[in-house]
């Protein structure tokens, strides 16, 4: 009897991923067949583009009054980078590899941007100094200006030491400093706390329900009150964990993008390892989480590396909606995406969509790995509606910029 259940279940489970699959692909040919683009930018909405490059980061905003804000623009060597790491793997350009990161960053801008809003980005962020998270950045701004670019720690550039020393063999940072003194851009680090640093620059008073908290830079992070600011670490604490080195990726920024009762949370590299012989500073994602709350989308820190997203972070944030910017074959770690699927009473329905995925990655995991995500590949936007009441997710083709398919509408909590 027991035998026969468990081929009773197995057969149920098989034939229900075989009816899941099949449904999710009749709807993608049929939303492919019809080459639906996605409609306008419209006042009152909030646009997040994450752009899928197969080569980092990249999430292009066009706020509620048409205000416009890119968070990275990321680009690496793929070749130099599969022989560095062998065996590790990273995904390949997209749409393909005929034109330069920034170019096809560009192409993509200049298709969503409203007309009326083009003639500049309004604010240029740099979460952290890694090339997936900015090695596109000077040529893309050479092609569209900046009206203000904002990294971690300009203009003196000194945490947790002095950078122009430190990266003086870095070329994609000296292409940087550069192109910041030949542009004559204004640049300035994240002020930890403020709401008032990102702000809508067209009608900023006909959406007061818009607003963007700063929530962590360096090892600086928002209190939760008011615009205090608590250290987690020192220099010192680094430079000593890291031999006289550092890591960016625990240096990162953080953003918390409110609209009504939309929330949403993004926050490059942030780590959140515990244990390992690490020091208790390392997990800033823990003390960041107590401050952010729930929110209704959140990106993963460190594209869902291991040694970030850790409980505490998926437990407090218990988003909706999840976005992966991915491009190695080591994302994501199989405990984070364990941790994203586990239900229990508290957590919310969760649909994941991931920029991309390396094939390895899923011929590692097995195929019951990709039925618990929405979507492997394209670009993933999120329109929230006017006032922050519901929002769709839409996946986009990277060549033709058609909708693959769509989610939604959420209700915002």
């Amino acid at each position: 009897m027991y035998k026969k259940l468990v081929l009773l279940f197995s057969f149920y489970w098989i034939f229900s991923c075989t009816e899941h699959e099949k449904s999710k692909t009749e709807k993608k040919n049929n939303l492919a067949e019809q080459a639906i683009l996605l409609s306008e930018w419209k006042e009152g909405y909030l646009d997040i583009h994450h752009i899928n490059t197969g080569s980092g980061n990249c999430t292009f905003f066009v706020l509620p009054d048409g205000t416009t804000m890119l968070f990275d623009a990321g680009s690496m060597d793929k070749e130099k980078f599969e022989e560095k790491y062998a065996p590790l793997k990273a995904t390949s350009p997209v749409p393909d590899d005929t034109k330069p990161t920034w170019e096809w960053i560009s192409n993509y801008i200049k298709t969503v941007t409203p007309k009326e809003h083009q003639d500049a980005v309004d604010y240029a962020l740099i979460s952290h100094f890694h090339s997936d998270h900015y090695g596109s950045l000077v040529g893309l701004g050479k092609e569209i200006p900046f009206g203000k670019i904002i990294d971690r720690n300009s203009p003196n550039l000194d945490f947790p030491l002095d950078l122009t020393t430190f990266l003086k063999n870095d070329i994609i940072f000296q292409d940087y400093l550069s192109f910041l003194e030949s542009t004559k851009v204004p640049v300035e680090a994240l002020k930890v706390g403020s709401k008032s640093q990102l702000k809508l620059l067209n009608k900023p008073d006909k959406y007061a329900n818009f607003s963007i908290r700063n929530v962590k830079s360096n090892a600086s992070l928002w209190t939760g009150v008011e615009e205090h600011t608590k250290e987690l670490f020192s220099a010192k604490d680094m430079t000593t964990l890291y031999s006289g080195g550092y890591n960016e990726n625990p240096l990162s920024l953080a953003l918390k993008i409110s609209y009504g009762d939309f929330d949403y949370f993004t926050g490059g590299d942030n780590t959140g390892l515990q244990g390992y012989g690490l020091p208790e500073w390392f997990d800033v994602e823990t003390p960041m989480a107590k401050v952010v709350g729930q929110v209704e989308v959140t990106t993963l820190n460190h594209h869902g590396n291991r040694d970030a997203t850790n409980e505490f972070f998926v437990q407090t944030l218990n988003p909706n909606v999840v976005i992966q910017q991915l491009w190695c074959s080591d994302h994501p770690g199989q405990e984070v995406y364990q941790r994203l699927i586990y239900q229990d009473d508290e957590a919310h329905d969760r649909d994941i969509f991931s920029t991309n995925m390396h094939p390895e990655t899923l011929v590692t995991y097995g195929p019951w790995f990709k039925n618990n995500y929405q979507s492997l590949q394209g670009h993933i936007v999120v329109r929230v509606n006017p006032n922050g009441k519901t929002f769709k997710v839409y996946i986009l083709d990277e060549a033709t910029m058609n909708i693959k398919d769509e989610y939604g509408p959420y209700l915002c909590n």
